[in-house]
């Protein structure tokens, strides 16, 4: 191929520098600025010039084709995590597909982003990130369901619908009526392939079923009456031995009784009560009887007829031509979306179900109802609220008047809004893990963490606990793993002490003249101490070399009179003074070195504490003359 292939990226072996994010006060190089116009320099001519440095360039080509690399190898980059964008989220854009890996031991994963300015980490939150679907499913796993990044094509679809009616089919089938079947219908009229049991005339070819039942082409009329359970034989009914279909006309059992009176009967009650006295008269001339009348409702409800409490209903029988259009007259299937989702407590979430076959969704409106109402509530159109400040798992519940259900599962979290790392102080590679403290806002949250080091090399970062494993610098970051609210601290970690030993002495250099072996006699005449070795201690002087000062030098001390040679410092700006011939008012470092031409001649640097600027003059000459302070 035309392109390079990175199999090994540049340097990867080599020894690199990291180069500077920001802007760099001395013109070194930088990402903002590159190499600057330093670098154009003449070496031999000019003081300022700056070499191109190899480690630097090797670090440069490294970070290049380490990324080209990824693209080579895996079509997309890494996730950028806020670690590696200065402690800031990187906004992703609606359709960019990253690899991601929660930990170091896991695979890595393909995700696209499905919103503009994404700030949050994949595989945290459904509605941001989705996996990347880049291959169709199987057979086995589109009916399984066992893959989460694979496509349904649409062959592989209706494979699976097939097989999910037939099996729905075969689930219902004990539960569907069959022709024949009469059950009470509320509507003034009934339904497509439904009659009403009316007497009409039925078309026997197009109802063959419904034939068997009648066979004479009519349903039976039962307008006007009530059912009642086929005798079948049992002696509960008056008509043991009547047919199934047949039908009884209304009556009352008999109510039969007797009574007497006469012309002194003063009572009666109930449905009984006197009238006038009538009949023949005694010899007395008085009468001897009365009329005694019979009317039921003087107690009880009357009617023209027998009958009971009832409702006017419809009788209506299931035709063959219910079933003529192959029982796909019913939802075969109710798929909810999303199957699962992570919500923010006090959010809102829309929950969708799907009717299939979807022509028949009109049909069939969908109802929404949550299992746990204190987490939550859905209102009818399928938009869920969850409860501020309540964490927990909710089931929203989807269903159909034909029972059909289907359930989502929706983990709700108190989300961080903020998470601050205290200052760590310099770790070296010997100390044990090292807590810092950690602010999380709010308290109560409950989504899970992720620990995270820029550079694991330097310093490991789990569970709360920095673990300092080399020298250098480290940035490290807690996260939410749903919300993305991220915290960042710098930590460095130094070299471990070591301790060298060459001559021990335990108290002060005379043990070397007192000891008597041969071995401690040479050490002493290799040394050549001579008289040092009876002192307790040595100064600079004795030894011969320039001393370095413990204090800040005078602050009326002029720097004319400082030929001795030696390291000194001012840490007061407002004492280095142009009085005291310092070559600027600000703090620094200054070094004394004797050049021996004349009594006192030495050359003198001068490093100001805030910069990388350096001074030098010289002084020589009876008496001795200093020049002005040139800047390097």
């Amino acid at each position: 191929m035309e392109q390079l292939f990175f199999r090994v990226p540049f340097a990867s072996g080599g020894d690199t520098t990291a180069i500077p994010v920001s802007v760099t006060t001395d013109g070194s190089v930088n990402w903002p600025q590159g190499w600057g116009q330093d670098y154009e320099k003449d070496m031999d001519a000019d003081a300022h010039a700056k070499a191109v440095e190899r480690d630097v360039m090797n670090f440069m080509f490294n970070a290049v084709t380490v990324a080209l690399r990824q693209y080579q190898t895996a079509a997309f980059p890494e996730f950028i995590t806020p670690a590696d964008n200065g402690g800031s989220p990187f906004p992703y854009a609606a359709g960019t597909v990253v690899r991601f890996r929660a930990g170091t031991t896991e695979s890595f994963s393909n995700y696209v982003s499905l919103v503009d300015s994404n700030t949050a980490t994949p595989g945290t939150d459904a509605t941001k990130w989705q996996e990347f679907i880049f291959a169709e499913a199987t057979e086995a796993e589109a009916k399984e369901g066992i893959s989460g990044t694979k496509a349904i094509t649409p062959r592989r679809l209706k494979q699976v619908n097939d097989d999910l009616e037939q099996t729905i089919i075969n689930m219902v089938s004990p539960f569907i009526l069959p022709v024949g079947a009469i059950i009470l219908w509320g509507g003034e009229s009934a339904p497509e392939g439904w009659l009403e049991l009316n007497g009409q005339e039925f078309d026997v070819s197009k109802n063959p079923e419904l034939a068997s039942i009648y066979p004479a082409g009519r349903v039976p009329d039962w307008r006007g009456r009530v059912p009642r359970g086929w005798a079948h034989g049992s002696t509960v009914d008056s008509e043991p031995n009547r047919g199934i279909g047949s039908f009884q006309e209304d009556a009352i059992e008999n109510i039969t009784g007797m009574m007497t009176t006469d012309s002194n009967a003063k009572q009666a009650t109930g449905a009984f009560y006197l009238g006038t006295t009538v009949g023949s008269q005694s010899a007395s001339g008085k009468s001897t009887a009365r009329y005694v009348y019979f009317d039921a409702s003087r107690v009880v409800r009357t009617a023209n007829e027998t009958r009971m409490k009832n409702v006017a209903a419809m009788f209506i029988i299931k035709t063959d031509q219910s079933e003529s259009d192959n029982n796909t007259n019913l939802p075969t299937a109710l798929v909810p979306t999303p199957a699962t989702a992570i919500l923010e407590q006090g959010k809102t979430i829309k929950c969708a179900a799907a009717v299939l076959p979807s022509s028949l969704a009109s049909s069939y409106p969908v109802s929404w109802a949550v299992s746990d109402p204190s987490l939550g509530s859905i209102d009818s159109t399928g938009l869920y609220s969850a409860v501020a400040g309540v964490s927990g798992t909710q089931t929203v519940i989807a269903s159909i008047s034909t029972g059909l259900v289907a359930t989502i599962t929706i983990e709700q979290h108190v989300f961080l809004t903020k998470i601050t790392i205290g200052a760590i102080h310099d770790l070296t590679v010997s100390d044990e893990p090292y807590t810092p403290s950690i602010t999380f806002t709010p308290s109560n949250f409950t989504e899970p963490l992720e620990y995270s080091s820029a550079d694991d090399s330097v310093a490991s970062f789990s569970f709360g606990q920095v673990y300092p494993n080399s020298q250098g610098t480290a940035v490290i970051s807690v996260k939410g793993s749903y919300s993305g609210i991220t915290g960042t601290q710098m930590v460095k970690v130094l070299p471990e002490d070591v301790v060298e030993e060459y001559l021990r002495v335990d108290s002060y250099l005379e043990e070397i003249t007192l000891a008597g072996d041969d071995a401690q006699q040479k050490a002493r005449t290799n040394l050549g101490l001579g008289d040092l070795a009876t002192k307790d201690s040595l100064s600079a002087r004795d030894v011969g070399a320039a001393p370095m000062a413990s204090e800040p030098l005078p602050h009326d001390l002029d720097l004319d009179v400082l030929t001795a040679p030696g390291d000194y410092f001012q840490n007061v700006s407002s004492y280095a003074t142009e009085e005291n011939h310092y070559p600027e008012e600000t703090a620094g470092a200054m070094r004394v070195v004797a050049t021996g031409v004349s009594e006192g001649a030495c050359r003198q640097f001068y490093w100001p504490y805030d910069s990388t600027k350096e001074y030098r003059r010289c002084g020589y000459g009876e008496p001795l003359v200093f020049g002005a302070w040139a800047e390097y």
